[in-house]
């Protein structure tokens, strides 16, 4: 029987549960209509289906005997809590049900007993650090965001973990692409998957109104990105023809006319990483350099500024004055009156039942000579796993880990998949298509993790503002080779 991908059989399982349930949804018809399907059609549906296989790790058996394996987890009351570790029962949840399934199936077969230690904060660096340089080994993993986790990695207290025994970070059930983003000398000393939920929730794509683009007859984004020229030119052309002064006081505020887009002020960074460039790549030896002083680089953001800077389409705020649960530009999204709002993929649940038709796609490409879409998630957001080095056997936990990560593939992502796209305004076959894309595309920037010289703000900020770029860029040069060198010099020392 042949074996499918993960990310594979989470699509496709996506696309059944939407369509089941828009099936049940639709009712009516005629007796015929709704008559079992029988014949050459079903016996197709079920071979396909029994493609579909488990998906393992390729792992030896093992027994541990009752052992208890704990985790150090950024569990807190907030919306990027590593709620997703363990579950210890069933509320009928799908996702906190698809962990539970997964806890149960690893300590079963493994004799294991799964245990998580809470943070109760956010952050956790400083909290980790103390605990670790005083040898405590309560906890033998450790899950928390990337900038924590790269704050205890120069402090030399994690494993690289390509060099501990069984977990493999070229399987499918690792995202492949954030976590070649995130070594440094071809150490990872910490990394993202399937076996999390979080990292998914923190990455940046595009909300979009689809009833403004029916309303003022725009291209559909989803075929302008399936024809791969999703630009920044269309992209602005859309913004143009809807952005205007609704209440006719000739004037364009936030809170009473239309908008093409409402994001925060991280637009900037969001639309350059998105065009593929980066402020700091890696050479040959997968050693940081900086990247943003290029001639194309800065082409880009130019390219970009002149294009946003200004624009009365587009509104750029932080502002949190209305609702705590999200940002004021999507309180106004939801009142119909946006029609692109930036944000990360976590509000897809924030704005559950609004009367929205809502769509979600990449950010779009810089040019069509542009490969590829790409996709940014920032630090604050992002989970990891780690294994501390107070952990004397580090290769009982990363096999436990690396079964973790593998067989959320069969339980965990499906169920996140019809959590994120089954809300009834998130219904179509498009969205599961473009939510596939975007979680393949994901990559980090590690000037962001390591707030080297504090170049993205500066960037980000300068593209969106108009402001003088290549001068800004310039002026920090110094200092953001000086960030890099540090903190090469102590990945490369442990």
């Amino acid at each position: 029987m042949k074996s499918m991908n993960p990310r594979a059989i989470s699509f496709l399982a996506a696309v059944i549960m939407i369509t089941a349930a828009l099936l049940t949804s639709c009712g009516g018809g005629s007796a015929d209509n709704n008559a079992p399907v029988t014949g050459a059609a079903e016996t197709q549906t079920q071979a396909e289906v029994t493609e579909i296989t488990r998906v393992s790790a390729n792992l030896p058996e093992r027994d541990y005997d009752g052992e208890t394996i704990t985790f150090f987890g950024r569990i807190y009351d907030g919306v990027w809590s590593a709620i997703d570790i363990i579950a210890e029962e069933a509320d009928g949840e799908l996702v906190n049900d698809a962990i539970l399934e997964r806890t149960n199936y690893i300590e079963e077969t493994y004799n294991v007993n799964l245990a998580v230690i809470k943070s109760d904060d956010t952050q956790v660096a400083s909290k980790l650090k103390t605990f670790i340089t005083a040898g405590d080994d309560s906890f033998d993993a450790i899950v928390c965001n990337v900038y924590d986790s790269g704050a205890i990695a120069v402090g030399g207290m994690l494993y690289d973990l390509n060099a501990v025994e069984h977990i493999d970070l070229e399987q499918p059930w690792w995202s492949k692409m954030m976590n070649n983003s995130l070594s440094i000398g071809f150490r990872n000393y910490y990394a993202a998957g399937d076996i999390f939920i979080v990292d998914n929730k923190g990455t940046r794509v595009f909300f979009f109104n689809k009833n403004m683009v029916e309303e003022f007859g725009l291209e559909s984004p989803y075929d302008l990105i399936f024809d791969g020229v999703w630009t920044i030119d269309k992209y602005m052309a859309h913004n143009e023809a809807v952005g205007g002064d609704i209440n006719g006081d000739n004037q364009i505020t936030r809170e009473h006319d239309r908008f093409g887009t409402m994001a925060q002020t991280t637009l900037g960074s969001v639309l350059y990483f998105a065009s593929g460039e980066l402020l700091t790549a890696k050479d040959e030896n997968d050693i940081p350099y900086i990247a943003c002083a290029s001639e194309r680089a800065l082409a880009v953001m130019t390219g970009i500024s002149e294009k946003i800077a200004g624009s009365a389409a587009i509104s750029c705020s932080g502002e949190t004055k209305i609702t705590a649960a999200h940002p004021d530009n999507l309180y106004y999204f939801q009142e119909g009156r946006v029609l692109f709002a930036p944000e990360v993929l976590a509000h897809i649940e924030t704005m559950r039942g609004c009367e929205v038709d809502i769509g979600i796609i990449p950010p779009p490409k810089y040019d069509e000579n542009q490969e590829s879409y790409h996709c940014y998630a920032d630090g604050w957001c992002v989970n990891v796993v780690s294994i501390p080095v107070t952990n004397n056997e580090a290769e009982k936990v990363a096999f436990v880990i690396e079964a973790m990560a593998a067989d959320s593939a069969n339980n965990l992502t499906p169920a996140y998949y019809e959590v994120a796209l089954t809300d009834k305004f998130v219904r179509d076959e498009e969205s599961v298509k473009m939510l596939d894309l975007i979680l393949d595309s994901v990559s980090m920037d590690n000037a962001n993790i390591f707030s080297w010289a504090g170049i993205e703000s500066i960037v980000g900020t300068a593209i969106y503002k108009g402001e003088a770029i290549a001068s800004k860029v310039e002026s920090k040069l110094s200092s953001l080779q000086a960030a890099i060198d540090k903190t090469v010099a102590a990945f490369l020392d442990i």
